[in-house]
């Protein structure tokens, strides 16, 4: 089969589109099939139980092929105990800010302050733009997610990577002017999906990712994502008006 894909022969000529086209063409029920697929591209074949906030937004906006490019340093889950989240944010120096802190305190694995109301809608927004910039920088710069987006506590981060860029590369950088670039670049590639098509109906996890959803709760999750992001360009205006 992966052969036939390869030279796209017979049914590997259809199979080489992806599921989402593949299902498309086949049809006769075919689409029931490709259940894990956002943006008409096959992401991780998760299933999970409650709705993560966090993970939704990642899911749902991000411009990667995987979300394992678009998560990172914050934690997938509450930590159990008052101690553990005292022990975890002690040395928690990578944080743009510390709020980011205030947010792992808080954050408990059962009652109000749990998925999938909290992180409330802001610090949920607030947090994706977090990891989507260290993403993007790393890009930019050509590290290695492992050693700085992707992990807890990473080496490489928002504080220390201007005076590493300025040292190796002779570029006049400091945080506001590295934060400008994450932002140009995200914006560029938001622009090129906007003008081929992409639109808001788009930006969804499958219907049967979570176990658990929360429309309404969704629904406000990408309208605090997309205002969030009018400040820094109109290509998220022209998303958020186009619904279909």
């Amino acid at each position: 089969m992966l052969d036939r894909i390869v030279r796209r022969e017979g049914i590997g000529d259809v199979l080489a589109n992806g599921t989402y086209w593949a299902a498309q063409k086949i049809g006769k029920g075919a689409e029931a099939y490709a259940h894990n697929n956002i943006k008409k591209h096959e992401q991780l074949p998760l299933k999970l139980g409650m709705l993560n906030p966090v993970y939704f937004l990642m899911y749902a906006t991000g411009e990667k092929a995987n979300i394992t490019q678009i998560e990172g340093q914050f934690p997938q889950a509450p930590f159990m105990t008052k101690e553990e989240r005292e022990g975890f944010i002690r040395d928690w120096i990578q944080v743009p800010d510390e709020k980011f802190k205030q947010y792992v305190m808080d954050w408990e694995p059962r009652g109000e302050r749990s998925n999938p109301y909290y992180p409330t809608v802001d610090m949920s927004v607030d947090i994706v733009d977090w990891q989507e910039m260290m993403h993007y920088i790393d890009d930019a710069v050509g590290v290695c997610a492992g050693l700085s987006s992707f992990p807890l506590k990473p080496p490489y981060h928002i504080h220390n990577y201007p005076k590493l860029i300025s040292a190796a590369a002779g570029i006049e950088m400091d945080e506001e002017k590295l934060k400008e670039v994450y932002r140009r670049n995200r914006n560029l590639v938001r622009a090129v999906n906007v003008r081929r098509g992409l639109r808001r109906a788009d930006e969804k996890p499958p219907e049967d990712h979570w176990k658990k959803r929360f429309p309404e709760l969704e629904e406000k999750l990408l309208d605090a994502y997309y205002a969030f992001k009018d400040g820094t360009t109109t290509v998220f205006r022209q998303r958020r008006r186009c619904t279909s």
